[in-house]
């Protein structure tokens, strides 16, 4: 009666009330002929958990004179009458219920209850000592954590929202809680009520800037980040997230936003189980309701409009616009979830391969969503600081541009750190498949999608994505392939390295048709069409897996042929360098011939010189002083010029090969288009190459010749001979004083001559041709250019000293 009429001003006082109605629930289950709930709920040997008879018959007896006494529908009144109090009456209210609920959870009910320790306490504990468990002598119970999940209902759809996300608050942290239990009954009780709780709270829909779904959502997330909740209970979280986004995904809103983190954590979970899982939750998720995640507009209603169209966004109301970078961070996020499945470091539990390449075509669905417009970039809020924050973006670009990278660049980004990944990927004998993989799709989304980014735009794709990546690569291999030195220029021990990829047909080619229409036809395939940039992925990954030959018109063909699969094992599959570098580079060309040609004067002013610069760095390199010194001025050092060494990244032999091989299909690319060019561009364009592939001739010249002289003043200094005239120079005393190991420089230097004589040799592909479409004066420097690289290698052919050194080293 005090609980019903005065519990307004209760407060902690609601704490020995709802002690007492806990010990009246366990009386009346015993009334009711049950050992109360101790024989369902307790994990120990049933010998243990069960009372003896006296004790049982006891408790029996008190059950059935307090349900004489009291009414059980007082007791549940109690609860109900929740919805009369004030904000504060039912704050307090539930406050006390949790810690009660605690209490019972611990199996320590009775404590501070003056004249309940009765015999029967004394004879029950007596029969649990010894049976180890951690929740009290009476074992765990569930009676309050019930009637908490009733007040709940009850006040869910009364309460204002504010006020619900208060009481909520402390609610949902109990839930989380119970829900990583040791107690296996007890932690799916508590997560099967937060998911009927959720189901309840989520047929109402979201009203916009609100995060209520979020708030109420959390106890899940919770549960799946603490480090001692079970597989078995975060698998069933997983299911729950699955069920409410079957079931209400038209009605998430800010919901959306735990289910991907949910998602991103079952990614680096340490059961195969719960990865599989949570990928196809994602995969699910696009294949029945990306019209859910993805309205198409931003109010979820009305058609697709133009991104662009500064009319329409200035028109939006604060609604719309808030709307809309609420959907663009959604998506941002779901990116996010796919992108936290690929494999991009070694782990002591690593995802099987196959998740990490599904996951890379769910990149490519999401290029295409992006490309049509069905998701929109947020209208304000653009950053370059956090890359966790919304509107995360790229520094040098108009607020627009910006803006529009902000759902771009979370792709771009994954799948660069995807293609230069030190995680080991292999399968059958086949290597650096994520990476490759990565560098498909990249490459897939740039070629099908690159014509709706700007000059400014490319520019940043090359220098935070694509070229990073590239040298990122490069750098990071360890592999024996680095160490690999042909014994002559002209004679490769590295025919095993891979080779660049086909340009890829269009996206009205019949074989892929051909390929989405037996793909649509599988069981396992999702029912909806798919997107240009995502059959270019599917059907390059089906190539890779069968071992085509890299013509996606085919792709099909493979496809029927799945017994027959066909697998060519790689010497070094491990190697980045053998197997991906090829793909990487070779994107370069790919994207010149289709995209930068058409972006004319802008596209040869800006974006071609970051390209050379990548290929001069590996076809060329950067020099490696014989001494690697170098003086400094430095606060270090007191302010004093010191020498200090300067250690420069070198190409390898196989990077050099690589870089020489793009500098030729450069150049064949851009005179394949020249019919689609005019004559000015085709001028212009040969014009910037030609002097560009000269100035790569005359720095590789310049540093041959530089490393030749080093090598031999080094050998004539060691054997105690005087240098002559034309090699002394600044620093000579310090070099001596260094005693420098001149054997160690004559990799470098045939790294070097391997590298004029590929681009000697490439130059023949395509001089030709060249010359018939471009000005004499070109061709005129190019030849000479061609020439002078010719002498330095004959010279360096006469020089009996560097014959020698070469000799010294062989034996």
């Amino acid at each position: 009666s005090i609980a019903i009429i005065d519990g307004e001003y209760l407060g902690e006082s609601w704490s020995p009330i709802l002690q007492c109605i806990s010990q009246l629930g366990r009386l009346h289950l015993f009334a009711s002929g049950l050992d109360s709930e101790d024989e369902f709920l307790q994990t120990g040997s049933l010998q243990l958990t069960k009372i003896s008879e006296a004790a049982r018959e006891m408790e029996e007896n008190n059950g059935k004179a307090v349900l004489a006494a009291v009414n059980e529908v007082l007791i549940d009144k109690v609860f109900s009458s929740s919805v009369t109090l004030s904000a504060r009456g039912v704050v307090s209210f539930i406050e006390q219920l949790i810690a009660v609920s605690n209490a019972e959870i611990l199996g320590d009910t009775k404590k501070g209850i003056s004249g309940v320790s009765s015999s029967s306490a004394s004879i029950m504990g007596n029969q649990r000592k010894g049976a180890g468990s951690a929740h009290g002598i009476e074992g765990p119970r569930i009676f309050s954590l019930q009637r908490l999940v009733e007040v709940a209902d009850y006040n869910m759809n009364i309460r204002p929202r504010l006020t619900w996300s208060q009481i909520w608050e402390s609610m949902g942290n109990h839930f989380a809680k119970v829900g990583c239990d040791e107690n296996a009954m007890v932690s799916m009780f508590a997560i099967d009520a937060l998911r009927q709780l959720s189901f309840k709270f989520l047929e109402k829909p979201e009203l916009t800037d609100f995060n209520f779904q979020r708030l109420f959502l959390k106890p899940f997330l919770l549960i799946m980040k603490n480090p001692g909740s079970r597989e078995d209970i975060r698998e069933l979280v997983l299911r729950c997230v699955d069920n409410m986004i079957r079931t209400l995904a038209h009605n998430l809103r800010s919901g959306w936003k735990i289910f991907f983190s949910i998602l991103m954590l079952s990614s680096s979970d340490p059961s195969v189980k719960i990865n599989t899982l949570g990928l196809a939750i994602l995969q699910r998720l696009l294949d029945e309701h990306l019209d859910d995640l993805c309205p198409l507009s931003a109010d979820g209603e009305g058609p697709v409009t133009d991104s662009r169209d500064d009319k329409h966004e200035s028109s939006l109301s604060d609604s719309e616009r808030s709307q809309r970078n609420a959907n663009a961070e959604d998506f941002v996020g779901l990116c996010r979830a796919s992108l936290s499945f690929v494999q991009t470091e070694e782990s002591e539990n690593p995802l099987p391969i196959g998740l990490s390449m599904r996951a890379l075509c769910h990149t490519a669905c999401y290029a295409d969503l992006i490309a049509d417009k069905k998701v929109l970039p947020p209208v304000s809020g653009c950053q370059h600081s956090d890359s966790v924050a919304p509107g995360y973006t790229y520094e040098g670009l108009s607020v627009e541009e910006s803006l529009e990278m902000a759902i771009w660049r979370p792709l771009l980004d994954g799948l660069a750190t995807g293609m230069c990944s030190s995680a080991s990927s292999i399968s059958g004998g086949v290597g650096c498949l994520v990476q490759r993989g990565s560098a498909m799709a990249l490459r897939a989304i740039l070629l099908r999608h690159g014509g709706v980014f700007s000059v400014s735009q490319w520019s940043a794709i090359l220098n935070y994505v694509l070229l990073p990546a590239v040298q990122i690569g490069a750098e990071s291999d360890s592999s024996p392939v680095t160490k690999i030195s042909s014994e002559s220029p002209s004679v490769s021990s590295l025919d095993f390295v891979g080779e660049p990829l086909r340009l890829p047909p269009p996206s009205d080619d019949e074989g892929l048709h051909k390929f989405s229409a037996m793909t649509q036809s599988d069981e396992s395939s999702p029912s909806r069409p798919l997107g240009t940039a995502e059959l270019l992925v599917e059907a390059s990954f089906a190539d890779l897996r069968h071992g085509g030959d890299g013509d996606l018109s085919k792709a099909h063909r493979l496809k029927k042929k799945d017994a027959d699969r066909i697998v060519h094992l790689q010497p070094f599959p491990d190697s980045w360098i053998a197997t991906t570098a090829p793909i990487a580079l070779g994107m370069l060309s790919d994207l010149i011939y289709t995209k930068f040609l058409q972006l004319g004067n802008d596209a040869r002013e800006v974006l071609w010189p970051l390209v050379s610069s990548q290929l001069v760095r590996w076809s060329v390199g950067t020099p490696q002083d014989k001494v690697q010194l170098e003086a400094v001025t430095d606060d270090e050092y007191n302010g004093d010029e010191v020498i200090v060494d300067v250690e420069e990244w070198q190409p390898s032999e196989a990077l050099v090969r690589i870089g020489c091989k793009e500098w030729s299909r450069v150049f064949l690319r851009v005179l394949d288009a020249v019919p689609n060019l005019d004559k000015i561009e085709t001028q212009a364009w040969l014009r910037t190459l030609s002097i560009s592939l000269s100035d790569a001739l005359v720095k590789n010249i310049k540093l041959e010749e530089k490393i030749r002289e080093d090598v031999v003043e080094s050998k004539l200094a060691s054997l105690g001979l005087g240098l002559t005239e034309s090699h002394s120079g600044v620093g000579e005393g310090s070099r001596n004083g260094r005693n420098v190991d001149y054997l160690g420089m004559l990799p470098t230097l045939k790294t070097r001559c391997i590298a004029s004589h590929c681009l000697q040799q490439y130059m023949s592909t395509f001089v030709d041709q060249f010359a018939e479409l471009t000005a004499e004066e070109e061709v005129s420097y190019l030849l000479k250019t061609l020439n002078q690289s010719r002498l330095a290698s004959s010279n360096a052919r006469k020089d009996e000293d560097l014959a020698l050194a070469f000799q010294e080293a062989f034996f």
